[in-house]
């Protein structure tokens, strides 16, 4: 069931500012180029149409072809690339990469992917993104490759450092550095864990794990340039800032934020910052943080426990300088489960969140003061969440799954969700599509026409079309 609304309202002159893009010559220049729009994670696409919803029905594409979907990366040819074979059932999971008619959504090739040797691999969703070089590169297993787009050729593999084995160790996804350089880490499961993806986590917890392997790789060689190790097991996926003209590295321990300091092609712990905790008591170990101009944020609770979720911002130049807030604190539920991560907007001085339980918010910062609250919805999604636009026609797109009931670790029991739009200046829904396939912990990402390709790990890709002609006031 599709809900259209017309835009109203406008941002005040603070948000007609629009944030210079992060990483310009890292990514290629497509809107959907990467995951989260850019290696600080901040899920802003800004040069994506601002409002999308469908006209009747969402139209599915290879849905039944592309099993265990994570996501999808479009370069500037306008070409769309899936990377399934990594999220759900995963009993005789092969990773693969499709490219999909943007028209017709058809596949035009699938390669799979040449998967490491060994019994009972962990398979877990890594990530893909288009470099400006205008390759493709997939996160699987402890492998980096490297395709053609025009045929899907794997140009190249590298096997990746397992600091906890060949079938326990995998790498979480990469991030492009701003000369080009790719940065990736390794996580870990449990020797006696058998759960494949993110519930090995969830299911078997994370203690006692060994440290993360870090790895920068020349893009065009595909040849390690260099290989550290992180403090500790880092969780989160690695983020990226550049601050007063030095780029910095964020890891989200389990209990603890890093900063590592970029020092040619390697990088060096920085000893004047941090480690900052930014968890305590019952809660979780956070996702990645992400680059918030000035600051960086972090949030708890990526495993399902009992107490609310803290979001903490953290200031790149002092990290005694802090700010945190508890935005569900109130909700009453039983558990707390957020295995995405925030998304922000500097430009606004806005954070958004959301906790699978207690709702959705968009939270207002102030550097001096800290975090308010600016609205609120009922609304629950452990989906990332995507703003689209720039200025006063800002838009946050997430799911919603409705009030779930928990299996017994905490986690969502749903099968299917909605994706709501909502003007991003005071949450005022613009349209919905009920009925969808699940979603929980996937991707949303948009094209520049401001299409979601929304991805669910057992009903392969659905694209969510804008209607035409839609009005802004």
């Amino acid at each position: 069931m599709l809900h259209r609304h017309l835009v109203k309202g406008a941002f005040g002159a603070l948000f007609l500012l629009a944030a210079a893009p992060l990483f310009a010559k890292s990514w290629d220049a497509a809107v959907g180029a990467f995951e989260h729009a850019d290696s600080a994670r901040t899920g802003l696409f800004a040069d994506a149409a601002p409002f999308a919803a469908s006209v009747g029905d969402p139209r599915a594409a290879t849905a039944a072809e592309l099993p265990g979907l994570w996501s999808v990366a479009i370069d500037s040819k306008d070409r769309v690339f899936a990377f399934a074979g990594v999220v759900g059932d995963l009993s005789s999971a092969k990773p693969f990469v499709s490219q999909l008619d943007p028209l017709t959504r058809r596949e035009l090739w699938r390669t799979t992917l040449p998967m490491v040797e060994g019994k009972d691999v962990w398979i877990y969703p890594g990530g893909i993104g288009i470099h400006a070089n205008g390759y493709i590169y997939v996160a699987y297993a402890a492998r980096l490759a490297k395709l053609d787009p025009a045929n899907g050729q794997v140009i190249s593999f590298i096997d990746l450092p397992t600091p906890n084995g060949l079938a326990h160790s995998t790498y979480n996804g990469f991030i492009v550095l701003d000369d080009g350089m790719i940065l990736t880490k390794s996580h870990h499961r449990k020797a006696d864990c058998p759960v494949q993806g993110y519930r090995a986590f969830i299911v078997c917890g994370v203690d006692g794990l060994p440290a993360s392997a870090l790895v920068m790789l020349d893009p065009d060689t595909m040849k390690i340039a260099w290989t550290g190790k992180a403090e500790e097991l880092i969780g989160g996926r690695v983020t990226a800032t550049r601050f007063r003209g030095q780029e910095y590295v964020y890891l989200a321990g389990l209990d603890r934020l890093y900063r590592m300091r970029r020092a040619g092609e390697r990088l060096e712990p920085d000893t004047g910052w941090g480690p900052v905790t930014y968890r305590e008591g019952k809660e979780t170990p956070g996702t990645a943080a992400i680059g918030f101009g000035d600051f960086v944020v972090i949030q708890t609770n990526a495993l399902p426990t009992s107490a609310p979720m803290r979001v903490t911002a953290v200031a790149q130049a002092d990290a005694s300088k802090r700010f945190s807030a508890h935005p569900f604190a109130g909700s009453n539920a039983k558990w707390s489960f957020t295995p995405s991560k925030a998304s922000s907007d500097w430009a606004a001085r806005r954070v958004y969140t959301s906790e699978a339980y207690g709702g959705f918010a968009a939270l207002d910062f102030d550097p001096e003061a800290g975090f308010s609250v600016a609205w609120k919805a009922e609304q629950y999604t452990g989906s990332f969440i995507t703003l689209l636009g720039s200025g006063a026609e800002r838009v946050v797109v997430a799911t919603d799954m409705g009030v779930a009931e928990p299996d017994d670790y905490g986690a969502p029991k749903h099968r299917q969700e909605s994706l709501i739009w909502r003007r991003a200046s005071d949450g005022g829904e613009l349209g919905r599509v009920e009925g969808l396939p699940r979603n929980f912990g996937l991707t949303l990402t948009p094209s520049k026409s401001g299409s979601i390709y929304y991805a669910t790990g057992a009903k392969g890709l659905w694209l969510i079309t804008p209607p035409p002609g839609h009005a802004v006031e």
